[in-house]
């Protein structure tokens, strides 16, 4: 533990994320003076406005204590949940680090990690995605393909993730994989499964007469190019007949489609956007 309070008086980091939980053995956080060293870190360190801290600090702690929880290996709750939570995963499915033994097909692929990342934001958590360096530091290629396919992903649909939230549905629909953010005016449905008959159909948006629908990464002259909509009623318990909402998809050629793997549509003028599920 002395070693933690020299480093935030060093190099006041804002995050620390502890690994003190493997299962290996019972000590408690009180063993390791965790509890001690946190009131310090978020109360009276040059970074206690600002600072984080994960889950793992000694048994029994993990999955119920701190800023966030990671809980446990590609962690993945399903579903929205009140705490804020953390995806933390490999490239590497059989490892933390890097195994010269491996082969190409035995890594993780990009549409896996775009996907991974969807559902995780979708359910309001954060994805904590590790790489594993060579003996001499390096990153090797394989490691190096998935973060920047990652990151062509995000430089079209960055918008659908970056500072969002979750919507009020996070998932409803496996057929088309839809899964839903919001972000000031605007719901983001993204989809991991491209729409049959290029017909989107999500049931969840409650369309309006204003509603307007574009397809993330789809300009034209530098504009989103709105897509056609129409209505769709489906039933409902006790309701009668609710309506969601049928887009269609223009045709894409392989020049033309602005991304692989998943793509984001922009739903704005949807009637109740930020209405509260009953609790």
């Amino acid at each position: 533990m002395p070693e933690l309070y020299d480093l935030v008086k060093k190099y006041e980091p804002e995050l620390i994320w502890s690994d003190g939980d493997d299962g290996s053995d019972d000590k408690r956080d009180e063993y390791w003076n965790a509890p001690e060293f946190l009131a310090w870190y978020a109360t009276n360190s040059t970074v206690a406005d600002t600072a984080i801290w994960n889950d793992r600090w000694g048994k029994g702690i993990t999955c119920h204590h701190g800023a966030y929880i990671t809980c446990n290996y590609r962690y993945q709750p399903g579903k929205l949940v009140e705490k804020k939570w953390e995806n933390a995963l490999t490239v590497d499915p059989g490892s933390w680090g890097f195994n010269r033994n491996k082969t190409g097909a035995e890594y993780l692929s990009v549409e896996y990690f775009v996907h991974e990342l969807i559902e995780t934001v979708a359910f309001g958590g954060n994805m904590l995605l590790n790489v594993g360096p060579a003996a001499d530091g390096t990153i090797p290629a394989i490691f190096w393909d998935r973060l920047l396919g990652i990151g062509d992903w995000l430089k079209v649909n960055g918008e659908a993730i970056y500072k969002t939230k979750p919507w009020k549905i996070a998932q409803n629909q496996t057929d088309v994989g839809a899964f839903y953010t919001t972000k000031d005016d605007v719901v983001y449905a993204l989809v991991t499964i491209w729409p049959k008959s290029n017909r989107l159909v999500l049931s969840a948006p409650t369309p309006t007469s204003s509603t307007q629908v574009r397809m993330v990464g789809l300009d034209s002259d530098g504009e989103g190019e709105l897509l056609e909509w129409d209505y769709m009623y489906v039933e409902s318990k006790g309701n009668g007949l609710e309506a969601g909402i049928i887009i269609e998809v223009p045709p894409l050629t392989p020049d033309v489609i602005p991304c692989q793997h998943a793509w984001a549509f922009a739903i704005s003028g949807l009637q109740d956007e930020y209405k509260e599920e009953s609790t």
